[in-house]
């Protein structure tokens, strides 16, 4: 009786499988336009390929998401903010953003040295403009 069941379980589950193999993975979708955070456009665009995926509102990465969001941007105080931007840089000049994981789906959006030299940089600078204030 048991393995009546079993038979006739596999083929479905097979199916089930063979299905979600076949299912194409989403790309990135790029949002840009949605966050007018008034950063310099080439930030905006580096932010884009590397981070709005998992760190904005609509994103599906909780974790990732919930340690930073740029959606919110906007309504983190200013220490926070001072906090995020060293954050950033220092995960983005270390290679530890984006994940491995992440560019493994998506090798394009790896950053390179210069990427990496632009948004530190602008990150130490935006955080030396709000510590002045």
């Amino acid at each position: 009786m048991k393995k009546t069941i079993l038979i006739s379980i596999i083929p479905i589950l097979s199916i089930f499988l063979f299905i979600a193999a076949q299912s194409p993975t989403p790309a990135p979708v790029q949002i840009t336009e949605d966050i007018d955070l008034g950063w310099p456009e080439d930030v905006m665009t580096l932010l884009d390929k590397a981070c709005f995926d998992c760190h904005t509102a609509d994103a599906g990465n909780i974790k990732a998401k919930g340690s930073l969001n740029f959606s919110k941007w906007e309504g983190y105080k200013l220490t926070k903010k001072i906090s995020k931007l060293n954050g950033i840089s220092e995960e983005v000049k270390e290679k530890g953003m984006p994940p491995k994981k992440y560019i493994e789906k998506y090798p394009d959006n790896i950053l390179t040295d210069e990427e990496i030299t632009v948004i530190t940089s602008w990150a130490n600078a935006e955080a030396d403009k709000l510590m002045e204030e």
